[in-house]
């Protein structure tokens, strides 16, 4: 019993980490200017603006009043402004009900690329404020763009 187990194990530690994604990701794409000796700031490093950016603040957008079961979708708009090329390495949302896309590829300094947001409003009545965290390869690492919506039941 525990051979097949230690079996099982290994077949899964083995396959179960193969996201099947082809993009390759290599180590001069991942830098971090923070160290024991300080900021290097020679190190050349993607930086992700949103169109809309207001410095710090999440990225914000309201869908306003939506009749419930209603779904909703807003596309964030960003650029890299850095020296380097800018990954996004994932999304991740506060709710099933909100989903998100985004470039997977890396985005070139100068270049453009978005993240979708859908929210999904099925069961939900009243305002709705969501977030998704998008984890970057720049400085800060995540940034959160934010999404509301007030829904309503119909009668």
């Amino acid at each position: 019993m525990i051979r097949i187990t230690g079996l099982i194990f290994i077949i899964l530690l083995a396959f179960g980490c193969n996201s099947g994604d082809k993009e390759t990701v290599t180590a001069d794409m991942v830098k971090n200017p923070v160290s024991g000796k300080g900021n290097d700031q020679n190190l050349k490093m993607p930086e992700i603006t949103f169109v809309d950016d207001n410095s710090d603040k999440p990225q914000y957008f309201d869908f306003g009043v939506i009749i419930q079961g209603e779904v909703v979708s807003h596309t964030f708009r960003f650029k890299n402004t850095g020296k380097s090329d800018l990954l996004i390495r994932s999304t991740s949302s506060t709710c099933g009900c909100t989903v998100s896309s985004y470039t997977k590829k890396p985005v070139p300094p100068g270049e453009s690329g978005k993240i979708d947001v859908t929210f999904s409003s099925g069961g939900r009545k009243g305002r709705q404020h969501k977030a998704v965290t998008v984890l970057t390869n720049a400085q800060p690492a995540s940034k959160k763009l934010v999404i509301e919506a007030n829904v309503v039941v119909p009668n």
